[in-house]
C-alpha cells in the first residue's frame, strides 16, 4: 500500500530525524504544545537531512503533459513525462524566507508536498492528524528520545519514491548534560530502539 502509509512513515522518519537534530526548535515545542502544527508543516516542507547527507533526494511526482507547455525556454510536449521535484519547490527562496532554516514557528507556509490544485492530496488532513499525533505524544512521553547513530549513518530506501528510512535507532534516558527533570514520566526508563519501517508487498 502506498498512499496513506509509505508516505506518513517516511513523514515520521523525517520528523524525528529534524526533531533529534534541531535542540533549539525541539525545545521551544516541547515548551509550547500549540506549535506542533506549525511544525509539522514545517517538518513537511524541509529537505530531508537524510537525503540531503546523501545529495540524492527522492526522484519527482511522474506527471504526463496534457499539452504542449513552454516553460522557461523549454518545450513539454504533449504526452511526455515529466517529473516534479516538489523539494525544490518547497526551497524557493522567493517564496520562504530563511528557506534553510528549519523553523517550528513558521507562521506563512505554503509549501507543495501534498500537491495543489486538482492534485492535491486527499489523504493530506489525516496525514496532518497522523502526524502531530505522534510527534507529539513521543515527545511528551519520552522527551529525552534522540538518535542513536549519526546521521551520515542512517540508511534512505532509495527504492521508493516515497523515501524513508530503513530503520531508525534511537535512545533514550539521561545524558551528561541533562537533569533527572529532563528524563520525562517515570514509566519510561532508560533505553534504546531500532525502528524498522514495514517493507511494502510487491503487487500481486
Amino acid at each position: 500500500m502506498f498512499a496513506g502509509h509509505e508516505t506518513t512513515v517516511a513523514a515520521i522518519d523525517k520528523g524525528l530525524v529534524l526533531l533529534a537534530t534541531n535542540a533549539r526548535q525541539r525545545a521551544m515545542l516541547q515548551a509550547d504544545a500549540s506549535l506542533i502544527e506549525a511544525t509539522v508543516e514545517e517538518i513537511l516542507r524541509y529537505t530531508d537531512p537524510v537525503y540531503r547527507a546523501e545529495s540524492a533526494a527522492p526522484g519527482g511526482l511522474p506527471r504526463n503533459a496534457h499539452a504542449d507547455i513552454e516553460l522557461d525556454g523549454v518545450t513539454i510536449k504533449a504526452g511526455e513525462l515529466v517529473l516534479l521535484a516538489l523539494h525544490q519547490a518547497n526551497v524557493d527562496p522567493a517564496v520562504f524566507p530563511h528557506v534553510d532554516e528549519f523553523d517550528v514557528r513558521r507562521a506563512d507556509n505554503p509549501h507543495l508536498t501534498f500537491g495543489h490544485g486538482s492534485r492535491y492530496c486527499i489523504g493530506a488532513p489525516l496525514a496532518r492528524i497522523e502526524l502531530q499525533t505522534v510527534l507529539a505524544t513521543l515527545l511528551r512521553r519520552v522527551p529525552s528520545l534522540r538518535l542513536a547513530v549519526g546521521v551520515d549513518e542512517l540508511r534512505p530506501k532509495t527504492h521508493l519514491l516515497t523515501g524513508g528510512l530503513a530503520e531508525l535507532p534511537v535512545t533514550w534516558g539521561r545524558t551528561v548534560n541533562q537533569t533527572p527533570g529532563d528524563l520525562g514520566p517515570p514509566n519510561i526508563p532508560q533505553g534504546s530502539s531500532r525502528w524498522s519501517a514495514p517493507r511494502t508487498a510487491p503487487p500481486g
